[in-house]
């Protein structure tokens, strides 16, 4: 992580001069700067000089960024409380309905046309590629969709209204009665939504 911090201020820099901040060995450094390149954080180029060998700079990569501290949840909710401070937390319940439309918009095009059941699962999919761990069983009257992991935990403790995105997506694109059973918010393992037959 020094390595990547000291690349992420120099911009570029040879092993010769990371080993010198750093206080290791040129040898220990390359080592670093060869994992690094190898997970893909980090790219080598050659730089010509006038005299003698090009010399090897590296630097970061895009993906680089990625291991770099993030305060998204941080972020979303400084906004969530202006905007509800200055229009009322009912505009917050009306904000998450447009995200579920917005976002049922997006996927209906998969489901038209498919039997119910085909429909619950290709949504529960989607749901786990937008980073849950979501699970489907088959239930007396429909199907529960049990989520193990709330992305927006940190944010949706402020403000619970966050948690109706799920249940209003299904009702969106199901158009079928969606019951809530458990909350992590409410301290439940997990957050369980039962999707009953149309």
């Amino acid at each position: 992580m020094e390595v990547l911090e000291l690349l992420r201020r120099r911009h570029a820099a040879s092993a010769d001069s990371l080993a010198q901040v750093l206080g290791l060995t040129p040898n220990a450094v390359r080592q670093h700067l060869s994992n690094l390149v190898r997970d893909g954080l980090v790219r080598s180029e050659p730089v010509r000089h006038k005299r003698g060998r090009p010399l090897l700079v590296f630097s970061l990569t895009r993906r680089a960024d990625s291991v770099f501290p993030k305060r998204y949840g941080q972020l979303a909710t400084m906004i969530l409380t202006e905007l509800a401070e200055e229009e009322g937390p009912e505009r917050l319940d009306r904000l998450v309905a447009a995200m579920a439309r917005r976002n049922a918009e997006a996927i209906a095009p998969d489901l038209e046309g498919r039997p119910f059941e085909e429909k619950v699962q290709r949504l529960v999919n989607w749901v786990r590629r937008a980073g849950t761990l979501a699970e489907l069983e088959e239930v007396e009257g429909g199907f529960e969709v049990s989520i193990r992991n709330c992305p927006f935990r940190s944010t949706a403790l402020r403000f619970p209204q966050l948690c109706g995105l799920t249940p209003c997506l299904m009702l969106e694109l199901l158009a079928s009665p969606v019951s809530q059973s458990l909350s992590i918010h409410r301290g439940d393992p997990a957050c369980a939504f039962v999707v009953h037959h149309p």
